[in-house]
């Protein structure tokens, strides 16, 4: 059974994301089921501190996803863990180009509050608050599958 980080310890049993068919696409649809993916992933790694899947599907290029993928995993190190980081994708807007297999989106990510605890329990730095933020989103679809190429904040 799937119990959520706490003050006490690490996230268990959480369930792994599962790519849709849809995902798997060349169109504007696919792109959009790849990128709620894409952040699901990034979301399941916030709270298990895996970032392979994640990592998987990002271009070894793209600065914010190897920045993350660093920050999650340091944030697990010795025995520490997270809570929360949970993200969610309520507005997808694909801006789609049929001419090309670059594509861009920009995306409405929702991320809630984070708290990091040391291996005593202590909480070892100042929480991340919850942000709401506007995020670009640039994918490229080669040897039939996405990957990202790049994402990022829009001020």
């Amino acid at each position: 059974m799937y119990k959520p980080a706490d003050a006490k310890g690490k996230a268990e049993n959480v369930p792994v994301p599962v790519m849709p068919e849809l995902a798997k696409e060349n169109s504007k649809e696919g792109l959009e089921a790849f990128i709620r993916y894409w952040f699901q992933l990034l979301s399941y790694a916030y709270q298990t501190g895996d970032t392979t899947r994640v990592a998987g599907l990002s271009s070894p290029q793209c600065t914010l996803c190897g920045h993350l993928g660093g920050a999650v995993s340091k944030s697990y190190e010795d025995g520490s863990w997270v809570t929360g980081g949970i993200l969610q994708t309520p507005v997808v807007d694909v801006r789609w180009d049929s001419s090309s297999n670059s594509q861009q989106a920009q995306v409405q990510l929702i991320q809630t509050e984070i708290h990091y605890f040391a291996a005593d329990g202590t909480e070892h730095r100042e929480l991340t608050a919850a942000t709401n933020d506007a995020v670009a989103f640039f994918a490229d679809f080669r040897n039939d599958a996405w990957m990202t190429l790049d994402t990022g904040i829009i001020r």
